[in-house]
């Protein structure tokens, strides 16, 4: 082995895997199709035909309910106000509390906040990183009225467990299934199991329009209500004189470009998987080599989306700091994610109560709150986010199987002279 790029040695991996781009002559044609079209967007804030806005909003709701076997879609213009919209599909809104992780992107419990209900956090699991069943029922109080789950990293959480906790206490259940399109348990698609499910079309998803959020659900007046939220709902009811449906709308409205966009990437999805999910069992098998760290973890019958590759370090037995490890693989042309997500609750947002100016609302509607927002409530996401994970992306385009090779080319150099970093480590220390 030669000497770590780190301490000066050449690296594995020279020049850096490039972000490429996975649009194709098919979303060209598709985005110049609608530009020719002059309908940019067709929505409407009123009733009637506009209401649901163009053809290419249509067709992609129409290919969403179709590729993922439900009754409705509605398309909105990020995921994040999808989460809001289904929360407030809900009718969940002040003095409610949700249960959610405190280890995924920030807006799943943001989207709580903004519909002035409280979030209260459950700790994950510690192979899967979702949120952990058997914590669930000891947060649960009578102002609890729904669980945001997450399906992190590309794998599911434990959605038919979660879902007959749900049932049993007569809860809402949204899936934050952002990062897991096409993943499965039994066959049943991710992002479906609960009353309401959320996609995403960011542009670092596995597919993407740019921007873009998709809400998928069976529920009739979940969809009308989501739709309503969508596109001014309050304005909307008034045209049909209904004076018993209670909705703020706004415009979380998707254009006709991102639609058609996204209805060609949709088509590319299982390509996509196919090609993450061959490099992703290459780098679970050649992890197996290395004491110390830990590949993904795939229950029975799951199937993940490996969004990204999630690895637990363990410095015990690397006689090394994590920081240190990852500092050393991004010398030798493999940066990686450290961490992942501080836990939610300690953003001063959360420490500090405090989220419209310097009032404490939504916080002081409740007189006894059910948990503090204090270290330790979430002992294993701390773990994980203070000592244990990195995040490998390197299961996408254009990354192959040699760039997989490399990676563990890079891990094997590094583990040999690990003893140099040690040394490494307490001389930058000591300068410090």
């Amino acid at each position: 082995m030669s000497k770590l790029a780190l301490l000066g040695g050449p690296p594995v991996r020279e020049h850096p895997i490039p972000w490429v781009n996975t649009m194709g002559e098919e979303e060209t044609s598709a985005v110049l199709a609608v530009m020719e079209s002059g309908c940019l967007s067709a929505f409407y804030g009123r009733a009637g035909d506009n209401f649901l806005g163009g053809p290419k909003v249509r067709e992609i709701e129409q290919a969403f309910a179709e590729k993922f076997h439900v009754n409705y879609a509605i398309s909105v213009n990020s995921a994040t106000t999808a989460l809001h919209t289904a929360i407030a599909a809900c009718e969940i809104g002040p003095g409610g509390e949700v249960l959610v992780t405190p280890y995924t992107m920030t807006a799943t419990a943001s989207a709580i906040l903004m519909n002035n209900a409280i979030p209260v956090f459950v700790d994950i699991c510690p192979d899967t990183y979702n949120l952990n069943p058997a914590e669930i029922e000891k947060w649960i109080t009578p102002q609890t009225k729904g669980i945001v789950v997450t399906n992190l990293f590309g794998l599911p959480a434990n959605l038919p467990e979660i879902l007959n906790i749900a049932r049993r206490h007569g809860l809402y259940l949204i899936e934050d299934n952002a990062q897991a399109p096409g993943a499965t348990i039994q066959g049943k698609q991710a992002g479906t199991f609960g009353d309401l499910g959320i996609y995403s079309l960011n542009y670092h998803k596995v597919i993407h329009s740019g921007e873009g959020g998709i809400i998928v659900t069976d529920n009739e007046q979940l969809a009308y209500r989501c739709q309503l939220i969508r596109n001014h709902g309050e304005m909307v009811v008034d045209d049909l004189d209904d004076h018993e449906t209670v909705v703020l709308g706004s415009n979380y409205r998707m254009t006709e470009l991102h639609a058609a966009v996204g209805i060609e990437q949709l088509k590319k999805l299982e390509h996509f998987l196919v090609s993450r999910r061959l490099l992703a069992k290459l780098l679970t098998e050649g992890l197996t080599c290395f004491d110390g760290l830990k590949g993904v973890t795939v229950p029975d019958a799951y199937e993940h989306s490996y969004y990204v590759y999630p690895i637990q370090f363990d410095p015990h037995v690397w006689g090394i700091t994590r920081a240190t490890f990852a500092s050393a693989m991004k010398s030798e042309g493999f940066p990686l994610g450290v961490g992942y997500q501080k836990p939610i609750y300690l953003l001063p947002m959360y420490q500090h109560k405090k989220v419209y100016n310097q009032t404490n609302y939504p916080f002081s509607l409740i007189t006894e709150p059910v948990q503090p927002y204090e270290r330790g409530i979430c002992p294993i996401t701390e773990e994980m986010y203070d000592e244990k994970l990195l995040i490998a992306d390197v299961c996408r385009v254009p990354y192959t199987k040699q760039d997989i090779h490399d990676f563990l080319t890079a891990t094997e150099k590094i583990w040999h002279e690990r003893d140099r970093l040690y040394e490494y480590e307490k001389d930058c220390f000591s300068r410090t």
